[in-house]
């Protein structure tokens, strides 16, 4: 729900409370209208794509006459983007700010125009370093800026960012939070790097809950949401350890001891500035951390005990469910719509998953798919209509 929508439902309770009159009241909603869904949203949309089409256009354009332009002239054309990207941004979002949402997509393509020109000065110079180094680079250069200028896009590119860079680090041979063991070249298969994923997931979230209710409460529902995403999408990747016909899992070795205390540190600063910061949400929450950790540790650790591939996984799909269960228990309390829709998917996802490869081969042929189809039509059937029954009791609580 939108916060001009949440003040019109709050508004009429004040009213009859006797905190407001009624003429007040009207002077809110006029100060903050409810912005018009239909037609905004179609121009909004149009003007999306005629954009998209546009810029793929001059890129093609471009392309084809690559070779001829020159290396200044690009370098000065990039820049001119960059800093007309930025002024332009600034004007419309902040000074005079008339149309912030507009001003807010410049800046973010401003954050993604100092990327290609880091790319572009590289390629012409001839500069062979680390890609690890220019992505850091790209992330140093734009990270302050979201929280000066209150630009929710540009924080979601520098978000990107980090992650990129701090992905990359963990793959690299060469670096000092490098999660190969003993100089490995690479992993006999991908499980200790999502693992490792998990727990910057962790950190990117319990980041957001801290942020909640706070000066800089207008991020917390992105990193609150991408730490939700990351989290949920380690857990279900990890679960299919659980099927061995699907994905073999070879020995597991265990990572560099470096990285997993990076990231456990990294994790740890982000549940206490939680803990500092919004100690009532991040108790919704605490309860389920343990069990999402245990085969998240269990891959970097290499803990090899008795069926490893069937005891993580199922440790990894009990605790994807039991993660669900927590953000639709806090989305109630909180008022979040976002959370309890994640959480109805992720649960839908993983019980689907589950029924396929768990009793996938036990039937075959029509019946296979008679009785598939028969699931996965009640299953959606329960839980589209429990998630619409929690999302209007949301709704209720907000009006009320």
């Amino acid at each position: 729900m939108k916060p001009e929508e949440k003040l019109a439902a709050w508004s009429t309770g004040w009213v009859a409370d006797g905190l407001v009159t009624a003429a007040q009241r009207d002077a809110l909603l006029a100060r903050h209208p409810i912005p018009a869904g239909g037609s905004h949203r179609f121009l909004a949309i149009m003007g999306l794509v005629g954009g998209t089409m546009l810029v793929v256009g001059v890129s093609l354009i471009i392309k084809s006459n690559w070779e001829q332009i020159g290396d200044w002239t690009k370098i000065l054309g990039l820049v001119a983007l960059l800093v007309g990207s930025y002024v332009l941004g600034h004007r419309l979002k902040v000074s005079p700010g008339h149309y912030p949402r507009t001003g807010d997509a410049c800046l973010m393509a401003a954050a993604v125009f100092f990327l290609l020109g880091i790319a572009l000065v590289s390629q012409i110079f001839h500069l062979d370093s680390r890609p690890a180094n220019g992505v850091l680079l790209w992330w140093a250069g734009i990270v302050g800026l979201p929280w000066l200028l209150r630009a929710r896009g540009m924080q979601a590119v520098s978000v990107i960012a980090g992650l990129s860079w701090l992905g990359m680090e963990l793959g690299s041979r060469d670096s000092f939070i490098s999660l190969l063991p003993g100089g490995a070249p690479y992993f006999h298969d991908g499980y200790p790097f999502i693992a490792a994923v998990g727990l910057i997931g962790w950190g990117v979230l319990l980041f957001g809950v801290g942020l909640r209710h706070g000066r800089h409460d207008y991020f917390a529902g992105l990193h609150e949401k991408a730490g939700l995403v990351i989290v949920c999408f380690v857990l279900y990747g990890l679960s299919f350890t659980w099927s061995r016909h699907w994905f073999a899992l070879n020995s597991m070795p265990a990572v560099s001891g470096v990285p997993v205390v990076v990231l456990t540190l990294l994790g740890l600063g982000g549940a206490g500035w939680a803990w500092l910061q919004n100690f009532n949400s991040l108790k919704r929450l605490a309860w389920v951390i343990g069990p999402t950790l245990v085969p998240v540790y269990a891959h970097l650790l290499g803990l090899e005990l008795l069926d490893s591939g069937w005891l993580w996984g199922a440790c990894a799909s009990v605790a994807l469910f039991l993660l669900n269960l927590a953000m639709i228990r806090a989305g109630l309390a909180e008022e979040r719509e976002s959370w309890i829709n994640l959480g109805m998917a992720f649960l839908a996802l993983n019980i689907v998953t589950r029924y396929f490869l768990l009793f996938g081969s036990m039937l075959e042929g029509g019946v296979f798919f008679i009785v598939t189809g028969l699931v996965v039509l009640g299953l959606g059937w329960y839980l589209e209509r429990k998630r619409r029954s929690l999302v209007g009791r949301v709704r209720g609580e907000v009006a009320s």
